[in-house]
């Protein structure tokens, strides 16, 4: 990591040199005292009085915070400065997890976990940006809570603690970046954070490329790896992609719209769960069936999109028929031509809506009656 332009001279670097948040270099006083004006793009000024200062270090509670903590309510807010060389995943106490609660944390809880368990900093850097040169939070001290809950948000996981603790508890109120020219930019929390990865056995952005023999000629084809995630009951279904979507050759038979002549294909959101069917000619012709006549051209394939009410077990849906009973499903668009269904990489689009997936399963009709549709299994051999 490179040293900043003292460090490199062998001097420590001085603190109360840095310039001030609420006024850009080189600009006068008076014009730096207007509340809420922007600088440049991304470039946010401090108005308000200087808050006292902590620094923090590495494997060290925030002991000094209790000091400014009043049961009166009255607390007063510090600023605690942090070096950029301790924002990374290697810090020994956000790997170990030395954090409590949710929101409000206890005392010793450590505050670069707590940030970025709260969203203001990536959990994943194992180096900090070049430009940074430090991160500042303002921390309001708060009386201690009677219990503190675990929460998972934004790849880390806060311990819970249900017995008394001393001193006081802290959130943080704000939070901003230093550049290393001195110029300041906010940074916004992400409470309602998920975690970064995908439930999968391999994360997406992982997924490895393999090299698989081609048969004849010893010739090497390079296909990516399947991925296996699970569904909304923690099942196992492939990730969806535009492969596993994708006709399989030029034969009709070999089409994905004929794979739906025998199977259901369900799709999956990360909240909702999703059934694309064939229709059979009667249902699509309106409940006449077709009369046949001689020279007539076959009717078009039609298909239905619907949205099931709740998400089932592949056994439960087996006992209630696939497709789903018209009671299982709502139905979104009926009578759809395949041009109207679209695939694109992270969804599909059905008659200009576009809906994202992140899961795919083909299911083989049972044919049961009242399972909507008529297609006895018999049909699909």
């Amino acid at each position: 990591m490179s040293k900043r332009p003292a460090e490199a001279n062998g001097a420590a670097p001085q603190l109360a040199k840095l310039p001030r948040l609420d006024q850009q270099p080189g600009m006068a006083p008076a014009a730096a005292a207007q509340p809420g004006a922007v600088l440049a793009a991304g470039v946010v000024k401090k108005p308000g009085p200087r808050l006292p200062m902590l620094m923090y270090k590495d494997g060290e509670p925030l002991r000094d915070l209790r000091s400014y903590y009043t049961k009166e309510g009255a607390s007063q807010s510090v600023e605690v400065r942090i070096p950029a060389h301790c924002l990374t995943s290697n810090n020994r106490q956000v790997r170990a997890r030395q954090l409590w609660g949710s929101d409000v944390y206890t005392e010793d809880s450590d505050l670069v976990a707590v940030l970025m368990h709260c969203g203001y900093w990536y959990h994943s850097l194992t180096h900090p940006p070049a430009q940074v040169a430090e991160v500042r939070a303002v921390l309001k001290p708060q009386a201690p809570l009677e219990r503190y809950p675990s929460t998972a948000r934004n790849s880390i996981r806060s311990r819970a603690w249900a017995a008394p603790v001393e001193g006081c508890s802290y959130s943080v109120e704000k939070c901003w970046v230093v550049t290393r020219s001195g110029t300041s930019v906010d940074l916004a929390p992400n409470l309602e954070g998920v975690p970064a990865a995908a439930p999968t056995f391999t994360p997406s952005h992982l997924e490895r490329i393999i090299t698989r023999s081609s048969g004849a000629g010893g010739r090497q084809r390079q296909v990516q790896e399947v991925t296996v995630m699970f569904n909304l009951v923690n099942e196992p279904w492939p990730k969806y992609s535009l492969h596993a979507v994708a006709d399989r050759g030029l034969r009709p038979h070999e089409w994905t719209s004929a794979r739906l002549k025998a199977s259901v294909l369900y799709l999956e959101s990360h909240k909702e769960r999703f059934e694309l069917a064939h229709l059979p000619p009667a249902a699509a012709a309106g409940g006449n069936e077709p009369d046949g006549e001689a020279g007539a051209p076959p009717p078009a394939e039609r298909y239905r999109f619907s949205r099931c009410r709740r998400a089932l077990p592949a056994a439960a849906m087996l006992r209630l028929g696939v497709p789903l009973p018209a009671a299982e499903r709502e139905v979104l668009q009926d009578d759809l031509s395949w041009e109207d269904i679209e695939w694109g990489p992270t969804g599909v689009s059905v008659r200009g809506q576009l809906y994202p997936l992140v899961r795919i399963h083909f299911t083989p009709q049972t044919g049961k009656p009242g399972a909507g549709a008529s297609a006895p299994a018999a049909a699909a051999q």
